[in-house]
């Protein structure tokens, strides 16, 4: 055989018997992470993998972002509802209330693309069958039309993603902000990683992502944030840049029906009632009493639709799913937590789920129903270098100290009649370099501590000088 035949047809055998290993596919197209949202045009149908994502019009006249998920389990057919993915306040959740089977009243416009108003296609929204502001913000609501009629519209659902890692991941968003010029849906590109407890209005919820997606503003709200590889549905888009995991959902979903009570689906009705001076406590800090530092307390009153309750205080409200550590059931009639926060500094979770009989286990379900109020434990102020001279001269300097404290504010007066107020005192006044007092009997010198960068003052302190 000729030898030059011969190496051709061998090569000719191994390359179409050789695996070639392709690139993954990437969803984003190359789009950096970061760089500005762009106005997604589909005339050439090139994004209608994304036209299950539409403008959610609510009851009230807002707009936010909902998707179409895929309930179809393998092999089977879109028999059952068309339900959207949203956040919990696009669908009338307030917090510390879990609802269940609430009309709506809205309508989502799919196939979204700004160059194409005409192939826009609205339907109305009837039902909310889930929406939560405890332990996320998240809900689940119903169009009224089936899964398999929207599909023979053209309309694409997505796919529920398995839970996503806890470090840094490439996602992409999607979604329908309103206050544009041009309407339409928006890509842009980031990474998404999971969040520790952070002080905010919803961010107090266990299990959520911060991310830094260009272009999220009003009516970003409920939409997806994906998979860039999958284009599956990784979390969903609570407020600014704060996402929650959409996975726990998938179990919900029994033959394409939504279903609460499924088995590792304990979805139930939760309605806690708080004082709103209580809840937006976001920053405590430890009192001065004569000469003791006294802790401060929770002093959390509640009213919960539960006859028991069970709690717990933690360092981080992603271990507020954790059955672990949770006080035994307590009678829910004048419910009042009021144990001590700290001593460490910085970020206090109290975590407090509703049971319905002292037996009751706490399954992982029934803990996606858990509240949850942070508030942090200011840093002690820095002590003073005190030193006195022989004339009676109390000479104080401040060092810095963590967290970077760099601004001192100090007042003073006769050690006894003095009461330290706390930091919006109007007696405080900056402290320039160093200190020099006059003493001429005891002296109490009350002092706190800022950072530039932080909202944050320290608690305040006192130093007597005798």
């Amino acid at each position: 055989m000729n030898y030059t035949l011969a190496t051709s047809l061998i090569f000719s055998l191994y390359s179409f018997t050789t695996p070639v290993c392709a690139e993954p596919r990437d969803i984003g197209e190359g789009l950096r992470n970061d760089t500005p949202a762009k106005i997604l045009n589909n005339g050439g149908e090139t994004y209608s993998r994304w036209s299950g994502i539409g403008l959610l019009k609510t009851p009230e006249n807002t707009t936010c972002t909902a998707t179409l998920i895929d309930t179809r389990q393998s092999g089977q057919k879109a028999d059952g509802p068309a339900y959207l993915i949203t956040s919990g306040h696009c669908a009338g959740a307030a917090i510390g209330s879990s609802t269940l089977n609430q009309s709506y009243g809205g309508t989502i416009t799919f196939n979204y693309f700004h160059d194409t108003p005409g192939r826009h296609k609205t339907y109305k929204v009837g039902t909310t069958n889930w929406a939560s502001l405890v332990g996320m913000d998240m809900a689940i609501l119903e169009v009224e039309k089936s899964l398999a009629s929207l599909i023979l519209d053209g309309i694409t659902p997505l796919n529920l993603a398995p839970p996503p890692a806890l470090g840094p991941h490439d996602v992409l968003f999607v979604g329908a902000p309103g206050g544009l010029p041009e309407k339409g849906l928006r890509l842009s590109a980031c990474s998404q990683e999971l969040a520790r407890t952070n002080i905010g209005h919803l961010q107090r919820f266990p299990g959520g992502f911060v991310n830094q997606c260009q272009g999220l503003q009003h009516g970003s709200s409920g939409g997806p944030i994906l998979d860039r590889r999958t284009n599956k549905i990784i979390s969903i888009i609570s407020e600014a840049h704060y996402s929650f995991a959409a996975s726990f959902l998938s179990p919900c979903f029994i033959n394409g029906v939504f279903s609460n009570n499924a088995s590792n689906c304990a979805l139930q009705e939760v309605d806690i009632e708080i004082d709103l001076q209580t809840l937006f406590r976001t920053t405590v800090r430890s009192q001065l009493n004569a000469r003791l530092e006294l802790l401060p307390t929770w002093d959390f009153r509640f009213e919960i639709n539960t006859p028991y309750y069970r709690y717990k205080a933690t360092r981080d409200a992603l271990s507020c799913q954790d059955p672990n550590q949770y006080s035994a059931a307590i009678s829910a009639t004048d419910a009042y937590i009021n144990s001590a926060i700290g001593p460490e500094t910085r970020m206090h979770v109290l975590c407090i789920i509703g049971v319905n009989s002292a037996e009751q286990q706490l399954v992982s379900g029934l803990l996606r129903n858990v509240f949850t109020h942070a508030v942090h434990l200011a840093e002690p102020a820095p002590a003073p270098s005190i030193t006195l001279d022989a004339n009676r001269n109390a000479h104080l300097s401040w060092s810095n100290a963590y967290p970077a404290f760099t601004s001192h504010f100090f007042h003073a007066g006769p050690a006894d009649i003095t009461q330290c107020g706390d930091f919006d005192d109007a007696r405080y006044q900056p402290v320039a370099g160093s200190l020099t007092l006059r003493i001429t009997s005891a002296t109490k010198v009350c002092s706190y501590a800022q950072g530039d960068s932080g909202p944050q003052p320290s608690a305040v302190r006192f130093d007597l000088i005798e």
